[in-house]
């Protein structure tokens, strides 16, 4: 056995992303720790209440601010007046952006109190014993979430730049305050996107070792008799089995404790391409500058999307191609019952068909990105419409 994967697990492999969610106040980790206790749950319960509370107050009040600023003077951030399309453009995004974080904070925090959240983790660490995964697995657990935290730390960096300059964040003495707090807060919500990325990446990962198993099911150069080895083709067909119905419940809870999550998070990210998308377009028609802000949003959101919409799209083709290799597996040394169990098998996994969804309302797939763009561009297209025949000027 590798002795690197018998010292390594997934939980020691994400303990960095774990830690730190554990001091925004979640609940990480299976539900059989022992060092856990009724106390350590409190304060973190306390913790996690006083960061949901932080958000809430800090993003409220800055778009009540940032609206009642707008209303006064209708001025906008380079000094320019603002027509009433720039006014409903800029208050929509702004409450996009501030439902979007208070919606995933609230939504997750409740759901890390939840049996869901732990019968996942307990779940994860059941499969990872029955795989009896390898050193490349646990390395390629910690590129993602290296690969993750890059990106990361690109998005703090850039944030913190942004809301500095920004007048969303324009609130006397308290403005350093209110830009700690809303990067704090940006912070944790784009950990539990990374969280999510991470998941979804090991399980596709599990589905990757499954199907590499399908190939070494039919192994029988050491099994001297017919009868020995289609008994020993069943058992590993069965617990095979298993642990692919075990994969696919895996799939099934990251939809019950994500599926708010990614509903939120798409509604916003699709928002956010119909505001910004509106104000560069009636940019270039008056031939006036590109508003930078806008255009940053736009690409900030693309990039989150197709990070959102990569993996889930990984795992559905792993899953898929699970099917594939089953039916390739005939062999020649089965009797006529474990033939038929063979076929049922394959059976229950075509049927199965694991996927990411968003309170299956739609599916988190590459399928997604194009909706999304065309319905955006019909929406702006019905915008620029509407605009054209109502007054120009905001006075």
């Amino acid at each position: 056995m590798d002795l690197t994967a018998m010292v390594t697990s997934i939980e020691t492999n994400l303990w960095p992303l774990l830690v730190g969610l554990r001091i925004f106040g979640f609940h990480m980790g299976s539900s059989k720790k022992p060092s856990e206790g009724s106390r350590y749950s409190i304060c973190l319960t306390v913790v996690g209440s006083l960061m949901v509370l932080s958000t809430v107050v800090i993003h409220c009040t800055s778009f009540v601010c940032g609206v009642m600023r707008l209303k006064a003077n209708g001025i906008g951030t380079n000094g320019t007046n603002l027509t009433t399309a720039n006014l409903l453009n800029i208050g929509i995004e702004h409450l996009n952006y501030t439902w979007v974080l208070i919606g995933v904070h609230v939504t997750f925090f409740f759901v890390s109190l939840t049996s869901n959240w732990t019968t996942l983790w307990d779940s994860l660490l059941l499969i990872e014993r029955n795989l009896k995964l390898n050193s490349t697995f646990h390395r390629k657990c910690k590129k993602s979430l290296s690969i993750g935290f890059c990106f990361l730390l690109i998005d703090c960096v850039s944030h913190l730049l942004i809301s500095i300059r920004s007048f969303y964040w324009d609130m006397g003495v308290l403005s350093p305050l209110a830009i700690v707090l809303s990067n704090v807060s940006r912070t944790t919500i784009v950990s539990v996107f990374l969280l999510f990325c991470v998941l979804v990446r090991v399980i596709m990962l599990v589905f990757q070792t499954l199907n590499d198993q399908i190939a070494h099911l039919d192994e029988t150069d050491q099994f001297p008799s017919l009868y020995l080895t289609s008994r020993v083709l069943n058992i590993r067909l069965e617990k095979w089995r298993r642990n692919h119905t075990l994969a696919c419940e895996l799939v099934e809870m990251v939809n019950q404790c994500f599926g708010i999550v990614m509903l939120v998070t798409v509604v916003n990210v699709f928002i956010s391409f119909i505001t910004t998308t509106f104000e560069i377009v009636r940019s270039m028609q008056d031939d006036a500058t590109i508003p930078v802000l806008f255009t940053v949003i736009f690409i900030k959101k693309s990039i989150l999307l197709s990070i959102i919409i990569y993996e889930p799209y990984r795992l559905q083709s792993e899953a898929a191609r699970t099917a594939v290799s089953l039916r390739k597996l005939q062999p020649s040394t089965a009797d006529l019952l474990t033939q038929i169990k063979l076929n049922t098998v394959v059976i229950e996994v075509t049927h199965a068909g694991p996927k990411i969804t968003a309170m299956e309302f739609f599916d988190v797939n590459r399928r997604l990105l194009p909706t999304l763009i065309g319905s955006t561009l019909t929406y702006v297209a019905i915008l620029c419409q509407a605009s054209s025949n109502t007054h120009p000027s905001f006075k």
